[in-house]
């Protein structure tokens, strides 16, 4: 009974948690709702189906008419899990090639920017009275800042998978889900096959599709980011009993809240728009500055690319600094407004 119970537990954890995985993508194209039974009749095909649905980003219907009896003897492979994290990043990489040193870059330009907006906002004199706002606020930007950098950036699918897919043609495309119609990015140039144009209204959708994800990732960041506070408070007032706070308590619940809200729309626009159409404009124009005087000999372009590829590093950094900054700020600009950050009286 218990280990039925741990495996209840852990299938609807990672149901509730899908929105911090991977998109939608075409290495499927039957919905697990279309499927009979008969077909999860194996441990590892339900754990490959279920677990590529969470992580594709699909809502509670993943699971198969009259499969309760099922989901309280199967539970999803934790292999399948670390397969679609892989090929999440792999998809990314695939769109942009220095994703991975963006997101070391973007970790801790949230922890920094972040400290920044806050300096800015409360001022040198009020940081250690203020720390436990700090604190939460640095956490919550970090988890959240990362996430929305995750959620919207472009993405290829290059997967054998894929190929063999796109070979099918004809009547075989108007049966993906329409979500697989809809890219990560709103600004990237093909959906997930590296081939399909988006349509207009596509690239509509791109901003409304992950507003549920980011919501929920908010929440569950500024719960993570503010309850570790709280009880690190809590701590400090048993341990340090004469140790007076100069804050008051923040509501957890309505922080998360502001979060949810904050990332589905703010964040979301952001990140958009910042690597779907500043960056690739960045890494346009540095290309054409690096191919000017090609004929000056291989020792020349080779100097003259090192040269524009660290400006465009530079430029790069300098540009999600901005981003990360200007976000900070008006999220702790918004939580003093609604009075979510309060001096205690």
């Amino acid at each position: 009974i218990n280990a039925n119970m741990f495996r209840i537990i852990l299938l609807l954890s990672f149901i509730e948690c899908h929105a911090l995985l991977p998109p939608p993508t075409q290495l499927r194209r039957t919905s697990l709702t279309s499927l009979p039974n008969s077909q999860f009749d194996s441990l590892d095909a339900f754990a490959d189906e279920a677990s590529e649905a969470i992580l594709g980003g699909q809502d509670l219907d993943i699971l198969p008419r009259g499969g309760d009896a099922f989901v309280k003897s199967k539970m999803i492979s934790p292999q399948s899990i670390a397969n679609s994290i892989k090929i999440g990043v792999s998809q990314r990489v695939a769109a942009d090639p220095n994703f991975l040193s963006k997101s070391i870059l973007e970790v801790i330009l949230a922890a920094t920017t972040q400290y920044m907006a806050e300096l800015s906002q409360r001022g040198w004199d009020r940081i250690i009275p203020e720390i436990d706002f700090v604190f939460a606020g640095i956490l919550t930007a970090v988890i959240g800042k990362y996430f929305s950098m995750w959620r919207v950036a472009k993405t290829i699918d290059t997967s054998e998978n894929n190929e063999a897919a796109n070979k099918e043609g004809g009547d075989s495309q108007k049966k993906v889900n329409w979500r697989e119609n809809v890219p990560t990015n709103a600004f990237q140039r093909t959906l997930l096959d590296g081939n399909t144009r988006p349509s207009l209204s596509s690239r509509f959708l791109a901003f409304l599709v992950p507003m549920p994800q980011l919501f929920r990732a908010g929440v569950m960041a500024s719960t993570v980011g503010y309850g570790l506070t709280s009880a690190l408070i809590s701590l400090r007032t048993m341990f340090v009993p004469s140790y007076v706070a100069q804050t008051s308590p923040v509501s957890v619940p309505l922080a998360a809240l502001y979060t949810g809200v904050f990332m589905a729309f703010v964040s979301n626009i952001r990140y958009q728009l910042l690597q779907g159409l500043v960056e690739p404009f960045i890494d346009l124009l540095f290309d054409k500055l690096a191919s000017i005087g090609e004929n000056d000999g291989i020792a020349g372009s080779v100097a003259r690319w090192r040269i524009w590829k660290s400006i465009k590093a530079s430029l790069i950094v300098c540009v999600r600094w901005g981003n990360g900054l200007l976000g900070s700020w008006i999220a702790i600009a918004g939580m003093r407004a609604l009075k979510l950050q309060k001096l205690a009286s």
